[in-house]
């Protein structure tokens, strides 16, 4: 019985993250590419929330030992790669920056 108030809790905040994603996307705060992650991550998260057992197929195809072990190295994964990225884009940033304060000291 808690598990199932646990699943319908999650679907609803999950709707509700896809919902929020949509009107980003319709209000062009987000791109194409980040709406697409979003919503597939909140609907994968979903699916794995109803049905934790296909982590464990997936695993054992793959050849990892736990479903749960196949979970923790995406995260992982993913959380370097968006940390790549960030980095990229602040390194653009403080590029861009420089380049505006130099034009700007050379006019004056």
């Amino acid at each position: 019985m808690l598990l199932l108030i646990f699943k319908i809790i999650f679907a609803l905040l999950a709707l509700s993250a896809i919902i929020t994603v949509w009107q980003k996307k319709q209000k062009t705060l987000l791109g194409n590419k980040a709406t697409f992650f979003w919503i597939a991550f909140w609907l994968i998260l979903t699916l794995v929330v109803f049905w934790p057992n296909s982590t464990q197929i997936l695993a054992e195809y793959i050849g990892i030992g736990r479903g749960v072990d196949l979970i923790i190295y995406l995260s992982i994964v993913c959380l370097f790669y968006l940390v790549f990225r960030m980095n990229l884009k602040i390194e653009g940033l403080k590029r861009d920056l420089t380049e505006v304060v130099r034009d700007k000291a050379l006019k004056k």
